[in-house]
């Protein structure tokens, strides 16, 4: 089916926005990397814009609310927090969102939560916590990483919520565009670093942030949630670990390991009971 297709996509490009993000943040900083991938995404969401995706005026400041959770929020906390916290544990916090969405989905969204849904998902978690091998971790990281996760919880059940009255591509465009705008204030400082540390591989993969896993990514996941419940939905997020760990192996070399293995196994397990569930 076209949304299996379309999450499948999704899924493959943010979890190689991972490795196209470390290779940019040798050069320039996350929140650079972040301003100039929104930068050009937007660019193209301006467009459908402009076509004629456009919001009702009374629903523009909680699409604003949307956007930033999603957008500067997310990214921003996301990003800081690594400075003080490793990847593993980052990783291993931003896993809880399926479940901050399994509780918002049965609160707002009357979506049914059984066993099968809590035990996928408890199950896919541990998945993530043998593949992210969480070491010492600072609170100030742990904390702006948690708050990344509440607010990609909230990003997916208020979106679901006003699917209700826009299509995928209305609603994204006008979120993406909305909440990125305190990002957008920084473009020019952000153009000036990228400028300065010019490299045509850094380049490249600015722009496949901005095309493959920003905008392709944020069309394709909001057209797969208008097809499914937020609950099941938000399990497949445990996935992206998977893609960017062979991406890791394929292109940076990176060791697989018999724990990854068996947690990848765990990821696909739990998967599979939210799905029957």
């Amino acid at each position: 089916m076209i949304k299996w297709a379309v999450l499948s996509l999704t899924i493959v490009f943010w979890g190689l926005a991972f490795t196209a993000i470390k290779y940019a943040v040798y050069f320039i900083s996350p929140v650079d990397v972040a301003v100039l991938r929104f930068a050009i995404a937007d660019v193209l969401f301006a467009i459908s814009i402009l076509n004629g995706r456009r919001i009702e005026l009374k629903d523009v400041p909680l699409v604003f609310v949307l956007g930033l959770f999603g957008v500067t929020i997310y990214h921003v906390c996301l990003n800081v927090g690594e400075v003080y916290i490793s990847s593993g544990v980052a990783s291993l916090i931003i896993a809880l969102a399926p479940i901050f969405v399994l509780f918002l989905s049965w609160k707002f969204l009357n979506e049914r939560i059984n066993l099968w849904k809590i035990g996928g998902t408890v199950l896919a978690f541990s998945g993530v916590a043998l593949i992210s091998e969480p070491s010492y971790a600072n609170i100030i990281g742990i904390l702006l990483v948690l708050i990344s996760a509440v607010a990609a919880s909230i990003y997916t059940t208020l979106g679901k919520k006003l699917m209700e009255k826009y299509d995928a591509i209305t609603l994204t465009s006008n979120a993406m565009v909305l909440g990125s705008i305190p990002l957008l204030l920084f473009v020019p400082s952000s153009i000036f670093e990228i400028a300065n540390s010019f490299k045509s591989e850094l380049i490249l993969s600015i722009i496949f942030l901005g095309l493959f896993p920003t905008y392709f990514g944020y069309l394709g996941w909001y057209y797969f949630l208008s097809k499914e419940e937020a609950s099941k939905a938000s399990i497949f997020l445990l996935a992206i670990p998977l893609v960017s760990l062979i991406a890791g192996y394929i292109l940076l070399g990176e060791v697989l390991t018999l724990r990854t293995l068996a947690g990848s196994f765990a990821v696909i397990a739990g998967i599979y009971l939210v799905l029957r569930g």
